[in-house]
């Protein structure tokens, strides 16, 4: 079977989405790519500029935790270095197909369950030891080790014996054939939709993140952070913490583009990030919300900009398993007298032209998945902001005012511990929402936690086994890099749960993780439609997110820098290769 024609059947309905302009990592609340209006000063697109070599490009990142392991970074930040510093056997292009880039080709089986990769023998990794079938075959292993505690599962879930060696019951992976020095081949269960997506995954040098491995000890992968070797286009040259990030091209890699010689990734606070770009000491600032910002940047005339409708969203997370927010009812209760669009009005209206930059949605899912559309929507609870209906629901569900002052049930008080971020612009306009809508209007008691980004990224991913008595909410933003909603598999399957798991709401529904793990094996996509419908539905319902904002993203950079085209599924990092510096 050919891998054109499955292609095909995977993507096609990604293809119109993202013709019609319509993994997923935590961030900071702030966003990520869609269809760029690109500012191009008269510059060919598709220039080839082999004569530019050279330059530094210096990005303006708010938060990195300096983990660029790629089987355990959670920050989209650090994901900007993990995106340069490795490799994939095959990567997701502009076109919505997965093509070859460790590979030098891959085929289907005819039963479309097994996927053999050839991979090319001139790549090495950067301390030039060659890149084989048996550093994939690591990579792998790695991932589905009984001790791994990462966000990677998936990807391994459905191959071949992945059950019996997670469970320690066999010490020989069925799902990998190290074919010969650079072939291998990869089985699956079944002959799902996400297969191949599930192969596109960093690959480890196994004689440096395996030098500490053994089966069922996955620290000595773990504890390599900082200091990430890969097969990419670049390697980290140093690695300050809430400094910078610096990256040089990787001399020994093997591959067209990536005309930049040097990348800095340096650290800007959200309240200077604009002075920062406006008065040249960084170059790019990507995935800008604040509309005031935005026009900041259009006074200078060095500046340009992409602007782009996101995939991904702000959100609210509320811990499903502890303390008050368990109660699906107590959830809806907050979705009602929390007036996002009061917010989304006021914090993304441009002043300039009277234009609101963001919408509200009551869904989980990107606002670019082939899943949504206007009928569909409609079919969805509204939430709109109704403080009686809210106050009506805590009642009814024994929550009533008592001689505290806060909201009683059996002699326990209503209070909600939120985690939240110093210094931030959306939380310091939220926050005070809450504090009137929640704690005057519903008489509910707020305990307000700040706590830096790596904190909060211990307290409600790397660690939240210890803290999960320890907070009700938290706010971050995620971003997705497919239309495909699959994408919010382990946003909310009971399977990723727990430390260092992406279900960070811990959220538990049968249904839900019976309707994921059928919708996967869809090659149909108008016959998996109607299956992540209905999971829209029942996560619309029982609440365990709130989406706050699907805005507008802009990326704000020097005029100097030509050929960067974002898009709603490709960041800058991801669309580097060809980018380069005028001088």
């Amino acid at each position: 079977m050919s891998k054109k024609l499955i292609c095909l059947l995977l993507t096609v309905v990604m293809l119109f989405t993202l013709a019609v302009g319509c993994d997923n990592k935590e961030e900071p609340p702030q966003p990520v790519s869609s269809n760029p209006e690109v500012k191009e000063e008269g510059e060919k697109p598709d220039e080839k500029p082999d004569d530019k070599y050279g330059g530094t490009l210096v990005v303006g990142a708010t938060e990195m935790s300096g983990n660029f392991n790629p089987q355990y970074y959670s920050s989209a930040y650090d994901g900007y270095v993990v995106d340069l510093v490795f490799q994939q056997l095959v990567t997701l292009n502009t076109e919505g197909i997965y093509e070859p880039t460790v590979a030098k080709d891959y085929e289907f089986s005819e039963d479309g369950k097994s996927i053999t990769f050839k991979i090319r023998e001139d790549i090495v990794f950067s301390d030039g030891e060659p890149l084989t079938a048996e550093d994939v075959e690591f990579t792998f292993l790695g991932i589905a080790d009984p001790s791994y505690t990462g966000r990677n599962g998936e990807v391994v879930a459905d191959m071949v014996g992945y059950d019996e060696y997670a469970n320690g019951e066999t010490d020989v992976f069925k799902g990998l054939e190290v074919i010969d020095k650079y072939t291998i081949k990869i089985n699956f269960k079944d002959p799902l939709r996400v297969n191949i997506k599930n192969c596109a995954v960093e690959i480890l040098p196994k004689h440096y993140y395996g030098a500490n491995f053994k089966p069922g000890d996955t620290s000595g992968i773990a504890s390599i952070t900082n200091k990430p070797i890969g097969s990419g286009p670049y390697v980290l040259d140093k690695y300050v913490d809430e400094q910078f990030a610096s990256l040089k091209k990787n001399p020994l890699y093997k591959g067209e583009g990536y005309y930049i010689e040097n990348i800095v990734c340096k650290f800007v606070e959200q309240t200077t990030d604009i002075q920062e770009l406006t008065s040249g000491n960084i170059d790019l600032l990507p995935a800008v919300v604040e509309i005031k910002k935005v026009n900041q940047a259009r006074e200078k005339d060095f500046l340009t900009e992409n602007a782009y409708d996101r995939s991904g969203y702000g959100y609210i997370k509320l811990n499903c398993e502890s303390g008050p927010t368990a109660s699906m009812k107590v959830r809806q209760a907050l979705y009602y007298s929390f007036n996002i669009k009061e917010f989304v009005n006021s914090y993304y209206k441009d002043e300039t032209t009277g234009k609101v930059t963001a919408s509200v949605q009551y869904h989980p899912f990107s606002q670019i998945s082939w899943i949504m559309d206007e009928e569909f929507n409609k079919t969805l609870v509204n939430y709109d902001f109704d403080l009686a209906k809210a106050k009506d629901i805590l009642d009814e569900e024994g929550w009533k005012v008592g001689d505290s002052g806060y909201r009683e049930k059996d002699g326990e008080v209503l209070e909600l511990k939120v985690a939240a971020m110093p210094d931030h612009d959306i939380l310091a306009t939220l926050i005070p929402m809450w504090q009137r809508d929640w704690g005057e209007g519903l008489n509910i008691k707020l305990d307000i936690a700040y706590m830096e980004f790596n904190t909060m990224l211990d307290y409600v991913i790397y660690d939240s086994d210890a803290h999960v008595n320890e907070w009700s909410l938290f706010f971050l933003a995620t971003t997705f890099y497919t239309p495909d909603p699959h994408e919010a598999y382990s946003m909310f399957h009971s399977k990723h749960i727990g430390s260092g798991m992406d279900n960070t709401c811990r959220y538990r529904n049968d249904k839900i993780d019976e309707l994921f793990d059928e919708g996967k094996a869809i090659t149909d996509v108008e016959e998996a439609k109607t299956i992540y419908q209905e999971i829209c539905k029942i996560l619309n319902k029982e609440a365990p997110i709130m989406p706050v904002y699907a805005n507008t993203s802009f990326d704000l950079y020097d005029k100097k820098i030509k050929n960067l085209k974002t898009t709603p599924i490709f960041n800058w990092s991801k669309v580097l290769k060809d980018v380069y510096i005028e001088e």
